[in-house]
């Protein structure tokens, strides 16, 4: 993946691709790209939209993994899969405990690195429902993109530089 600042010249659309790619179980600097777009002048309302959508739908890709895993689907894929599933014993079973005690408003917490993702998939693993699950998953995300922005034009009033 290209580095912060390549994917800013790329703009909203670079923005849109990283936050995807950081809402799957991959790592990528989504905050970062957000940062430089806002800070170079970006609307912080856009740059917000954009990055919530981008990083909900790579969330949803890794629910869509559970729901589908949790049905015997994946044949080769699948049964690895499972196999992951199982060496994350402990971690998987608290979320999915946590997701039986509270339900899905857990899903604030999906923003979290790694334990956000353990989250989303344990959702999909249960079966929480798609309403509850993009509303929550959007409302934790976009709230965590909106405090970068925040911070960001915070920073640029004072004229603090990146």
């Amino acid at each position: 993946m290209p580095d912060a600042t390549t994917l800013a010249t790329w703009g909203l659309p670079g923005l849109f691709l990283v936050a995807m790619v950081a809402g799957s179980i991959l790592a990528a600097p989504s905050e970062a790209v957000l940062a430089a777009l806002v800070y170079g002048g970006v609307s912080p309302a856009s740059a917000v939209g954009v990055a919530t959508a981008g990083n909900v739908l790579g969330s949803l890709s890794v629910y869509l993994l559970g729901r589908w895993v949790s049905r015997g689907g994946g044949g080769p894929l699948g049964r690895w899969f499972q196999r992951r599933i199982d060496q994350e014993g402990p971690r998987l079973a608290r979320a999915r405990a946590r997701l039986a005690t509270w339900g899905a408003p857990c899903l604030l917490l999906a923003w979290l690195p790694v334990v956000g993702d353990v989250f989303v998939l344990a959702a999909g693993l249960v079966g929480v429902r798609w309403g509850p699950f993009l509303g929550f998953v959007s409302l934790g995300k976009g709230l965590r993109y909106l405090v970068v922005a925040m911070s960001v034009l915070a920073a640029r009033h004072t004229g603090i530089s990146p």
